[in-house]
């Protein structure tokens, strides 16, 4: 019996064995699955990039005569002039300045209005809030075509058309809806003991907002930073709309100088898309950790 008993031990522990080296198998598989979608999704989202980057290096006649998928990607010139050649043909320099200024604008005006909107919604009580929640997130329902034509007249009734000002003023007066939420979650969880604590001692609500509210929230107040500092730069609609002094161009607008009715001067295009590219890219780098933190922050918090 005592050995019946140790040979059906034995085969037990090997039958776990077994299924426990075929789970690691089927857990090693997953893994390399996921990793090759993951390779494939980059080599898919970056293609366009990698071609772009190709383009901008090639001269026109390379491009009209190159035969063959890795003929047309790999340039033959490596021509790095044409980096040059895009300030040389149209001020860019001018136009990258001014969307920086209207850029750096919009994510100063955001901020501010969206958090004191954001710290009177998550914080304060006061007579009328639910119906004015109600109407703001009532407006994210309105597509932005709808209102194009009514905002465009307004502006033209004050006199503010051709000018950056229906491009900045907006940040100023609530910063957008979406914006106001997030910051609402992350300002709910953030305890009211501090808040009170800060009354005790004589602090208004405006210090409360700007001493400990904002400084608290550093991680959502990046990420509302990041998503604005990004539709203004590549903003093309606004300022085809409301701009018309080449002098107050975007670089949005200005990479459509290097088009005409008959021709298109794609390396120009494409190295001044490239140039246009650098300050989103190094915005996301150096604010990824905070950007993280905060999406994750405003979704789960509240």
């Amino acid at each position: 019996m005592p050995a019946a008993i140790s040979t059906y031990q034995n085969g037990d522990h090997e039958d776990l064995s077994n299924e426990a080296a075929r789970r690691r198998k089927r857990k090693r598989a997953g893994k390399i699955v996921i990793f090759l979608l993951l390779v494939l999704f980059a080599v898919y989202f970056l293609f366009p990039f990698v071609w772009m980057l190709s383009v901008s290096l090639q001269t026109e006649k390379e491009m009209m005569t190159t035969v063959g998928f890795w003929d047309a990607l790999i340039p033959n010139s490596w021509r790095f002039l044409n980096y040059k050649d895009v300030f040389g043909t149209i001020p860019f320099a001018r136009y990258f300045l001014n969307s920086a200024i209207i850029a750096a604008a919009n994510v100063l005006g955001t901020i501010a209005s969206a958090s004191v909107v954001a710290y009177a919604f998550a914080k304060l009580r006061w007579p009328g809030r639910a119906l004015c929640y109600t109407i703001m997130l009532v407006t994210m329902m309105l597509p932005a075509s709808v209102l194009m034509i009514p905002t465009y007249k307004m502006y033209s009734k004050l006199g503010l058309t051709n000018s950056w000002f229906p491009l900045i003023l907006p940040a100023f007066l609530g910063g957008g809806a979406g914006n106001i939420i997030l910051i609402q979650q992350f300002f709910k969880g953030i305890p009211r003991e501090l808040m009170e604590a800060a009354k005790i001692d004589g602090a208004s609500e405006v210090q409360i907002l700007l001493k400990i509210m904002m400084p608290l929230s550093k991680p959502v107040l990046a990420t509302v930073a990041v998503f604005t500092f990004l539709f203004t730069w590549n903003d093309y609609l606004g300022p085809l709309i409301y701009v018309n002094d080449p002098d107050l161009m975007t670089v949005a607008l200005a990479l459509r100088s290097f088009q005409s009715q008959s021709s298109t001067n794609w390396g120009l295009l494409m190295a001044g898309s490239v140039i246009s590219m650098i300050p989103s890219l190094l915005i996301f780098i150096f604010c990824q950790k905070y950007f993280l933190e905060g999406i994750k922050a405003g979704a789960i918090k509240g």
